[in-house]
């Protein structure tokens, strides 16, 4: 798997959620999975979870620190696992860095009762897609926020952990099937 930190702002406005992109905007062809750092401002029929879009919910944020992920050949809850290890790729390299103890609920991470990252998984006609943001502030967030600001952890160095522990997981896994045989 392929990953790479932007080093230029991209605020992410759920438009970025689709097949090639990562392609399209990092030249990265194929399994990959980039990180970049910028604001959030979702709404309406750009958000992906059903739920969200019923309730007129926002997800939004001043500054977070994204990441988008996008594998080939997988369906939706091979996807929706995908999400939950970059979920714990997150927790694990925020708590190495001297976060706080953090707590995982699903898809989404908490420090005491203050939301620390979104994430939305999906599958695209060729492909499967995950979003997960990290709130750098508190700035702008709609609902009770945890940031990053909080415990003075840089960004592009989180982002470099979190990426390399997910491709180590991911490619890892996939290395692991090839080493089995089918049983009858």
């Amino acid at each position: 798997m392929k990953t790479l930190f932007v080093i230029d702002r991209i605020d992410y406005t759920g438009r970025e959620l689709r097949p090639h992109w990562i392609m399209e905007r990092c030249g990265l062809v194929g399994d990959a999975a980039v990180s970049f750092v910028g604001s959030c401002d979702v709404s309406g029929k750009d958000l992906v979870d059903l739920e969200d879009r019923a309730l007129g919910n926002t997800v939004a944020g001043a500054r977070m620190l994204h990441f988008i992920v996008e594998l080939f050949g997988i369906a939706l809850p091979g996807i929706v696992f995908a999400q939950r290890l970059l979920c714990m790729a997150a927790k694990d390299a925020i708590e190495a860095a001297g976060g706080a103890a953090i707590r995982r609920d699903g898809d989404d991470l908490f420090v005491d009762t203050g939301k620390l990252s979104v994430s939305v998984a999906t599958v695209s006609p060729v492909s499967g897609l995950i979003h997960m943001g990290l709130n750098i502030t508190k700035d702008g967030v709609p609902v009770e926020a945890a940031c990053l600001e909080d415990f003075k952890i840089d960004p592009a160095v989180l982002a470099e952990e979190v990426l390399a522990s997910f491709a180590r997981e991911i490619d890892g896994s996939l290395e692991a099937a090839k080493k089995v045989r089918p049983v009858i």
